[in-house]
Order: C-alpha cells, then structure tokens, then sequence
C-alpha cells in the first residue's frame, strides 16, 4: 500500500495527513505552529515530528512506510529559507523523497485538478501564487503592504479603523461601521475605540467579516473598502498569470484564506471583473477543503503512479471531515 505524508506548517498550528493512493485519509494530527519566524527553527521542527508522528501513529505506520512527503511551510520566504527548514525536515526520519515549500502552494495544488493555475490567498496577510504547465513557479512576497502585498483581512480591519477615524474627525463620511466596531470591540463611543488604538493597546484586526456584512446591507463606505481589497487581490492574481504567461489561457484561480469565507459577492465580483479583464480564461476555484489536503495531493503527485481525480476528491473530503473533526466543526485554516 502506497502511503504519503503531507504537511501544512502554519503560524498558529500544524496539520499532517497521512493519505492512501485511493486518496482515504489513514491518519490525522495537529501539533503547535511551525514558522520558524515565530517560535524558532528547533520550535518549528518540534511541531513538524510531534504532527507526523501523531498522524502515523493514528495510521499505524511508521515513517519507513511513507512513500513521499510534501510540506507547505509558513516562513518560506526566501530561497535562504529553504536549506534552514529542510535541515528540520530531514529529523523527520524520511527515506523517501520530500518536497518543502512555501504554503501558498499547497493551498494551490489542493485546489486544482493538477497544481497548475494561480492561488489568491487573504487571511492575515495576502499572497498570490502560480505554477505553470511546464512546471514554472511564481510567488509574490507575501510580506504584507510594505512588500506590495495587499487586500487582507487584516488590511480590511485597519481599513475599516481609518474610516472611523475619518468619519470622526470629519474628513471621511459618516459610516455605520463606527456603531459596528465600536460594539466589536466593547467602547462606548468612537473616542474611545480611537483612543485605545492611539495608546498602543493591541489591535484588533478581526473586523473583516463585519466590514463585509455591512456592505452587503449597503454602507458605502464599507462597500468601498470591499472594492478596494477585491482590486488588491485581483491584481495579485492577474500579476502572477501575467508572469508565468497564462493570461491568454485557461486556468483555475483558487480563492482561500478567511476573508473569501465571508461569501461577499461584492469581494468576489470585483476580484472576477478585474481579472478578466486581462486574464478572460480564469475559472474561479473557492477552496472547499483544507489546504494540508494540498500537501498529501503533491506528495501522491510525487509517488508512483500519482494521483487519479477520484482519490483526490476523496482526499479533500476526508481532510476537511478530519479537520472539522479536530475543531469542532471550525472552517478549514
């Protein structure tokens, strides 16, 4: 029986599956985060074997079992990156071979039917990636607006803030969202949320799914904010088909992170108009599973014989029943 490992190593947790050729998910597991930028890189290879062991040990396998191995890491930023977690990678005990890379790919191969295409991704940060038909990658930095990387969630909530503030002082228009964030954040008056922030009191940045409800119920300016993100996003995507010469193609553009889970049809149609504008041929991909489910597909990818499109749905059926089990039926991260 073939057997494969996939990994997702993000900034809060990690996600490992240990999946069949048939695409049944055998084992499951979640351990700590695994950014080396966060907790360290002897944090980050701890989390990476705690997670793979789990999900062996739920499969009843052992490593030698694994056929290849995939893991889509948070803090692969830059080629440096590489060798450093690679290092932490090779601790797992793997005899087969494994792929590490960024975890926007993963996102991408979980979403399409064969990892060609380009994945959008808005959560905390946003970052818009692609690989080609012959095999060719692009990845924007996804270092936040500094780095040109923009339309995140985290950037809609600190949109939304500066609205209040504008609305306040009278250089933006009166909003709704002033009563919203204010009731968000438990102050009594548009002062006082501006006067925690002001005084270096940790900001929230969870605002998004009320900006987007409140354009969906017509404030103008939330609805301006919304426009804004979607061009941001739209531009990323339309950027990475640009590069890797698939704007005159067909292709699957996948959508993930929290921000297109707020199902704003606003978010989504400015995102679609300003990317068929120059890439007509995008098919948009909402991602419907979790993005570790991408890691054990490339892994299948990489094992003899790959991967048939029944196995894969399987797969992504499987991961998202297992991580919804593990959380409590939480949306996939």
């Amino acid at each position: 029986m073939t057997l494969v490992l996939g990994i997702d190593g993000g900034g809060s947790k990690t996600h490992a599956v240990i999946a069949d050729a048939d695409g049944a998910v055998r084992g499951f597991a979640t351990s700590g985060p695994a950014n080396w930028e966060v907790v360290g890189l002897r944090g980050a290879g701890e989390s990476l074997r705690e997670a793979a062991a789990r999900a062996l040990q739920a499969a009843g396998a052992e490593m030698g079992d694994v056929a290849a191995a995939a893991l889509g890491l948070a803090g692969i930023d830059w080629d440096s990156d590489v060798p450093r977690m690679t290092a932490e990678v090779e601790q797992l005990g793997l005899s087969s071979p494994a792929e590490v890379t960024n975890d926007s790919f993963i996102a991408l191969r979980a979403g399409t039917a064969d990892g060609v295409g380009v994945v959008v991704i808005a959560g905390t940060g946003a970052i818009s990636a692609g690989r080609s038909r012959d095999g060719r990658t692009y990845r924007t930095l996804g270092q936040g607006a500094e780095f040109g990387d923009t339309g995140s969630a985290s950037d809609v909530s600190d949109a939304a803030l500066l609205a209040v503030a504008n609305a306040y002082t009278g250089r933006g228009p009166a909003t709704e969202l002033t009563e919203l964030l204010c009731t968000l954040h438990g102050c009594r008056s548009a002062a006082e949320l501006l006067e925690r922030a002001s005084r270096g009191d940790e900001r929230s940045r969870s605002a998004a799914p009320t900006v987007l409800r409140s354009a969906e119920s017509g404030d103008e300016v939330a609805r301006g904010i919304v426009r804004w993100a979607g061009r941001e996003l739209g531009e990323s995507a339309v950027l990475a088909a640009r590069k890797l010469g698939m704007t005159e193609t067909e292709f699957d553009l996948v959508l993930a992170g929290g921000l297109f889970r707020g199902e704003s049809a606003l978010l989504l149609e400015t995102l679609a108009g300003c990317v068929h504008a120059e890439a007509p041929g995008a098919r948009l991909v909402q991602l419907d599973t979790a993005p570790v489910a991408g890691a054990a597909l490339r892994a299948l990818d990489m094992a003899d014989g790959g991967v048939s499109q029944t196995a894969a749905d399987r797969l992504r059926v499987g991961v998202l029943d297992a991580v919804r089990a593990r959380a409590g039926a939480a949306p996939p991260g």
